[in-house]
């Protein structure tokens, strides 16, 4: 009997919650590297420290400022773009293989059973 509604929840139930899981699991991800909000800010300043104009104050000191402010803020995002990209395929490929091995696992120890009766060694 228990082998039974282990069977039946691993094949129904079991399948909802992973799926579940992955899911959040995917979403949580792709909220913590927010890759859309990275990207429509991609040539914003990084942490614009006050470059106003000041009286006196020649305007190219003031350019460069800006520019080398938007580029260490391009850098940046461009790394957490990649990296969460990465992430995210990451988790999707765990995530398809978890899927496919899924429906396996509860055959395993009978595998195990058959193949040492026969007497074959894995190792």
């Amino acid at each position: 009997m228990f082998a039974f509604d282990l069977a039946k929840w691993w094949y129904a139930k079991g399948w909802h919650v992973f799926f579940a899981d992955f899911k959040t699991k995917l979403r949580d991800t792709t909220d913590t590297f927010s890759i859309g909000e990275l990207v429509r800010t991609l040539f914003k300043p990084y942490k614009q420290i006050g470059t106003e104009s000041k009286a006196g104050e020649p305007g190219l000191n003031i350019f460069l400022d800006k520019l080398i402010s938007r580029i260490v803020g391009m850098a940046s995002r461009l790394v957490l773009i990649v990296t969460g990209l990465v992430v995210i395929l990451v988790e999707a490929i765990l995530g398809i293989v978890i899927t496919v091995i899924w429906p396996l696992v509860p055959l395993l120890p009978i595998a195990g059973i058959a193949l040492t009766v026969i007497g074959v060694k894995l190792w």
